[in-house]
């Protein structure tokens, strides 16, 4: 069984991933707050189930997969259960980015800006699975093995979804070198 105060500090490192992760699936910020709040009510309620053997992010993470799919099995059979419209997430606040500084380039902070922008456009167009274990390796910090697991997809599919998927962007986006 997970304590009190594990689950506690688990759900502190997790939670802004989480909400990202279901974001991304469910495609509305304010449904995946909700969302994510029920799959940690649920973790907590099934706390004792949890097995110290496996990883705890994986744990979560498949509880949370499996809550986005039971959210848009609902909206498909009923569109009016979603009180928000289906449009994109909003992606991160450009201007929140590190500027380097009060004597930084402006020159050089505008093209940051554009490349951030540049590679959002990018990664957008790629296939769900492929954009979603992306952001799991590297915006959330997963390992491929939890990624694969919450995924349910073999190890060696996560590696070269995103191992080819990156390579993919970095050529399309070599002019901004």
């Amino acid at each position: 069984m997970l304590a009190d105060d594990a689950f506690e500090t688990y759900y502190l490192q997790h939670r802004d991933g989480l909400v990202r992760y279901i974001a991304s699936r469910v495609r509305d910020r304010t449904a995946a707050q909700d969302i994510t709040q029920e799959v940690y009510t649920k973790a907590y309620r099934n706390r004792e189930r949890f097995d110290a053997d496996r990883s705890f992010t994986a744990w979560i993470y498949t509880i949370a997969r499996n809550a986005c799919i039971d959210y848009l099995r609902r909206r498909v059979r009923d569109p009016l259960s979603a009180v928000a419209p289906n449009a994109p997430v909003d992606g991160p606040d450009l201007d929140a980015f590190p500027q380097g500084g009060a004597d930084a380039d402006p020159q050089v902070v505008a093209e940051r800006k554009d490349l951030i922008v540049a590679v959002r456009r990018e990664l957008a167009q790629l296939p769900e699975q492929r954009r979603i274990a992306i952001e799991m390796k590297i915006v959330d910090g997963l390992t491929y093995r939890e990624t694969a697991e919450i995924l349910g997809v073999p190890l060696g599919t996560v590696a070269f979804w995103v191992r080819e998927s990156l390579e993919a962007v970095a050529l399309r986006l070599k002019h901004l070198q």
